[in-house]
């Protein structure tokens, strides 16, 4: 298989602090997003990751086999990959490959249980943002935010998610289901909320993973702090306003250590 991946992607995904975020889709079409770290190259064109308390993404790839990858570097650089998820390997080199990253091999929980493998299909073209325009669009998210703030009886993010959704140094991914059948992830920079039940999108990162997509597309979108810290809430694309994307939240888990996948809204 040749090798799909330029040298700043490369460069990016081998990086084991860099931001990585895996997109899969259950039998429904539903996105699921959840920081991924483990991500990485391998030396036949593939990636491997590290199967690590994902009970969510692991299920939507037995009935599901399309995924997408979210990066971003420290120079405010993403892309989106579009793969094939090719399966699980219990034991092996791509398993014994996995388990030497030290934050699988010091890890207080334990190492990767199997290490899957991604066939790559599409990588996007590179969308890169000054410290001055991530600045200046957080600032936009944030006005719009102010003026279409939404504070429904049922809040969908606890004060603590809502608290890291709002830093201006979290990283985010968004995901929803592309025309094709694939999930479309893509990396966020501004993205804050509006209230307890709705989401404000607003860099060049949106508008291109927004592009074609409908209101009322479902979508997942997950941050992750330097703690590290990680949630994932759901919700429904609902347009746009002043330029800046909207999402209605229905749905909020956390995407972490100890309980990854617990639900956390007033719903349970």
């Amino acid at each position: 298989m040749a090798d799909t991946l330029n040298t700043p992607l490369r460069t990016a995904l081998d990086g084991q602090l860099t931001p990585k975020f895996l997109a899969t889709l259950n039998a429904s079409g539903e996105p699921n997003c959840v920081p991924v770290i483990t991500i990485l190259p391998y030396h036949d064109g593939t990636l491997v990751f590290g199967e690590f308390l994902m009970q969510k993404t692991r299920a939507n790839l037995g009935v599901c086999d399309t995924v997408s990858v979210a990066v971003l570097d420290d120079t405010f650089t993403g892309w989106s990959i579009k793969g094939r998820f090719r399966g699980f390997e219990t034991r092996g080199e791509r398993l014994d490959f996995v388990n030497t990253l030290p934050l699988l091999r010091y890890n207080a929980y334990t190492g990767a249980r199997a290490a899957g493998t991604i066939e790559i299909i599409e990588v996007s073209s590179a969308i890169s943002m000054s410290r001055h325009s991530v600045l200046s669009s957080y600032l936009r998210a944030r006005a719009v935010a102010a003026f279409s703030s939404r504070n429904a009886r049922r809040p969908c993010m606890p004060l603590q998610v809502a608290e890291k959704f709002r830093r201006m140094g979290a990283v985010r991914a968004a995901a929803c289901r592309d025309r094709d059948g694939f999930p479309r992830a893509f990396p966020l920079l501004a993205c804050v909320p509006a209230g307890n039940n709705r989401l404000v999108l607003c860099d060049p990162f949106t508008n291109a993973g927004l592009n074609g997509v409908a209101p009322g597309a479902r979508m997942a979108v997950a941050v992750i702090t330097r703690e590290p810290i990680a949630y994932q809430v759901k919700g429904a694309y609902a347009g746009t306003r002043a330029g800046a994307a909207l999402i209605e939240l229905d749905a909020c888990y956390s995407a972490s250590p100890p309980l990854p996948g617990q639900r956390l809204d007033s719903a349970v």
